[in-house]
């Protein structure tokens, strides 16, 4: 019997979940930002930053350069794992096994 495998890559995670709690930042440029050494440093984008030459691992000073109006908030690192954990026991009615794979 052949085996298959799916893999879901779920690359705004973070940002959708922000976006269903305001659907006001739908189409509004913001990022997650973590504190590294005295900068605040871009840890996530949404797809509207990412358009517009805001990447991740940019400071946020430079970010705000480029598009002054970007909104950002703190990143919650124990966000990810918790959807992902949260997924995968919704998709295991469908499979009989599923796994996440962090951080990405």
């Amino acid at each position: 019997m052949q085996k298959r495998f799916a893999s879901i890559w779920f690359r705004y995670l973070k940002t959708d979940w922000f976006i269903r709690r305001q659907p006001n930042l739908k189409e509004v440029p913001f990022v997650l930002v973590t504190p590294d050494h005295g900068r605040m440093m871009i840890s996530t984008a949404n797809s509207v930053a990412l358009k517009q030459d805001v990447t991740i691992g940019m400071v946020l000073a430079d970010a705000k350069a480029i598009i002054p109006s970007l909104l950002y908030f703190d990143d919650k690192p124990e966000l990810a794992p918790k959807l992902l954990k949260g997924i995968a026991e919704w998709c295991i009615r469908y499979s009989p096994v599923a796994a996440i794979d962090l951080p990405n």
